[in-house]
């Protein structure tokens, strides 16, 4: 099933060590990619050079909220996090999903949720489970309830037995969508999810030597589709998602470590000021 991606993967490795400069090339693309797209599909309205020039440089445009450039340093530094977390090999546990969520959510303190005319404030507690019920609109229009809020300790410690029960039965690729999924369903949090949940992908990815799987901005339905999906048991299309998006990030890794792509300092500024 995975075939092709793990030939890539094998092509890979045979060029590791890699040169440390185009590493850190390819990682900086990779953080500024990650970050725009995981919080655009959110909501955020920061642009891929926006998002870069502040990461970067520091830089602000006007007519920004703070809240979203707040958003865009909280998550970089997250997968920061998440890299330290990998070269580490510390394992997936609760305690690191809260650490997740408490780093893309510092400095947070509320949000609204709802339409203008009667949203609703909710408190909003960093590396903390929700401590209310929470639910989404649907493409189609219906509500989706997510786990009540009094069973979330409970499902989260099954959602990491499952984890390590699976870890070494499943590809990563489909451990990490199937798991995606069962954490998305249970929605743990107030706000973040999305974000967290894409960090544990990830990270389930990357420690098993596999490049992040980067959703994007332009697949955001696509995304919320393969999800839906995956409630009525059907996970082919997100396995797909995740394994495409793998494929993509890999064969960037490749063309840059075989100078089919130049990509250094100037050549990811230059392209970064393009977008």
């Amino acid at each position: 099933m995975f075939e092709e991606l793990d030939i890539l993967k094998k092509k890979l490795d045979s060029h590791r060590p890699i040169d440390a400069n185009k590493m850190a090339a390819i990682g900086e693309k990779l953080r500024i990619d990650w970050t725009y797209n995981s919080n655009a599909i959110e909501g955020n309205t920061l642009s891929l050079s926006e998002t870069a020039f502040f990461l970067r440089e520091g830089l602000t445009s006007k007519g920004k909220p703070f809240s979203e450039y707040l958003e865009a340093r909280n998550h970089a530094e997250a997968i920061d996090y998440l890299d330290e977390i990998v070269q580490g090999g510390r394992p997936l546990t609760e305690g690191l999903i809260k650490e997740y969520h408490a780093l893309i959510m510092k400095g947070t303190e509320y949000i609204w949720i709802g339409h203008s005319i009667n949203r609703v404030k909710k408190k909003i507690e960093p590396g903390k489970y929700k401590y209310d019920n929470n639910h989404v609109i649907k493409l189609d229009g219906t509500i989706h309830y997510f786990c009540d809020y009094l069973q979330v300790p409970g499902e989260m410690e099954r959602l990491i037995k499952w984890y390590h029960a699976n870890k070494d039965k499943l590809h990563p690729v489909e451990l990490s969508a199937v798991l995606h999924h069962k954490f998305i369903v249970i929605h743990p949090f107030t706000d973040g999810n999305g974000r967290a949940g894409r960090l544990i992908l990830n990270t389930i990815l990357m420690q098993t030597g596999y490049t992040p799987a980067i959703i994007k901005k332009e697949d955001r339905q696509e995304y919320y589709q393969a999800l839906d999906e995956a409630d009525k048991g059907d996970y082919a299309h997100f396995i797909e998602m995740v394994e495409r998006e793998v494929t993509n990030t890999m064969t960037l890794m490749l063309n840059v470590i075989e100078s089919k792509d130049a990509l250094n300092e100037e050549e990811l500024r230059r392209m970064l000021r393009l977008n």
